[in-house]
């Protein structure tokens, strides 16, 4: 029979009747909103078992379940004590827990018109006890309850205390489920705008070589691709794809050398980083990649990187307030000392440390180029 906007089914010669008044929901719309949460069939999550645990613990009870009522079963997101991640719904007790207003606490099932019939209570697992608290939409839809059940029948139900322990679980269940669901919307937005950003590197890639016509130019194109290259591998290590892959792995930036200089070290021998680490934020990763960049190709032109036996020692420091990073060059030709006339990219890496209120100094050593990159550590988290 349909009970308010539910569909219970009712054995004959059973007396599972005095269900209550209409609950003020559609069952269409519950139905949807608990599709837009995709919590159905997920794997067991720790969040989740720590809402059963604390529930049985609190109740004292050998059963606690997080479940989701759907249209023919009960999915459980969470359970202590029953062994199954589901059951058909015309059997189940949370369904009419559902139409309550809260929680619905029954001292004894054996004992009750509503479920004295019920295969769980006639037969295995022989359910006595139940108290279940809704987990109720901001629009007041139910999806389902926290709930607790025994063996033996509870005369004195759950005292005060327990019941509001059981509410409040049911909240931090609907919280959490609030907060997968921002998390999966921001990681729709994330690769949406990643991927956008992606072409915008791609294009201006593309129409920088369309650009090049002499020499000269397809020397610029060549070093400014290359920096377009930088920026991008910035990105993809920053924005991996999805808000919980970063929460997952944090960028740091030793992280974000070890992704810059893959390129140039082919056999991963001749560029070691060492040192301490730091957390890193999106903007400050960018404007460090530009930079770094510019030494590798600078060292593959001119330094240690351009010859077999050149090396590179990358070794980072966090002082506290500042965090260096000493860039020094082995085995490479003899320096010359610093270029007579100032490039686009060393304009560039000026504007770039003025940008994170930084310093860089150079040292012209006999056995090769020696930088250090100072940035304060509040400027490294932007």
């Amino acid at each position: 029979m349909t009970v308010g906007c539910l569909t219970v089914n009712v054995e004959n010669g059973c007396s599972q009747a005095g269900i209550g008044a209409p609950p003020g929901w559609i069952e269409a719309d519950r139905l949807a909103a608990l599709l837009r949460y995709g919590i159905l069939d997920t794997s067991p999550e720790p969040e989740f078992d720590n809402i059963t645990r604390v529930a049985a613990l609190i109740c004292k009870a050998p059963m606690a379940v997080v479940n989701l009522v759907a249209d023919t079963r009960q999915f459980f997101k969470s359970e202590i004590g029953l062994g199954v991640r589901e059951m058909p719904l015309d059997v189940s007790i949370c369904a009419r827990a559902i139409l309550e207003p809260e929680i619905l606490v029954v001292p004894d099932l054996a004992d009750d018109r509503r479920f004295d019939c019920n295969p769980l209570v006639t037969g295995s697992p022989h359910l006595r006890f139940y108290a279940g608290a809704r987990l109720d939409t901001p629009e007041g839809l139910p999806l389902g309850t926290v709930c607790v059940l025994d063996y033996q029948p509870r005369p004195e139900g759950l005292t005060s205390e327990q019941q509001e322990v059981l509410r409040a679980l049911a909240r931090q269940t609907m919280a959490h489920l609030e907060l997968k669901g921002t998390i999966e919307a921001r990681d729709l937005l994330t690769r949406e705008l990643s991927h956008r950003i992606k072409n915008v590197f791609s294009v201006v890639s593309g129409l920088a070589s369309a650009s090049a016509r002499d020499r000269d130019a397809r020397a610029f194109v060549t070093a400014f691709r290359g920096r377009i290259g930088a920026l991008a591998r910035a990105h993809d290590y920053v924005l991996p794809g999805s808000f919980s892959a970063r929460n997952e792995r944090e960028s740091t930036v030793r992280g974000l050398l070890k992704v810059l200089l893959h390129p140039y070290d082919e056999d991963r021998r001749r560029i070691r980083i060492t040192g301490d680490d730091l957390p890193l934020g999106q903007s400050a990763a960018t404007t460090l990649a530009l930079i770094l960049h510019e030494q590798a190709t600078n060292a593959i032109k001119y330094g240690a990187l351009s010859n077999a036996e050149g090396r590179v020692l990358v070794d980072c420091r966090n002082g506290g307030e500042s965090f260096e990073i000493a860039w020094e060059e082995q085995g490479g030709p003899p320096t010359a000392g610093p270029p007579l006339a100032t490039g686009f990219g060393t304009t560039m890496v000026s504007s770039a440390i003025d940008s994170l209120g930084g310093t860089i100094t150079a040292e012209w050593a006999a056995q090769g180029l020696q930088v250090t990159l100072s940035v304060p550590v509040r400027c490294l988290a932007g």
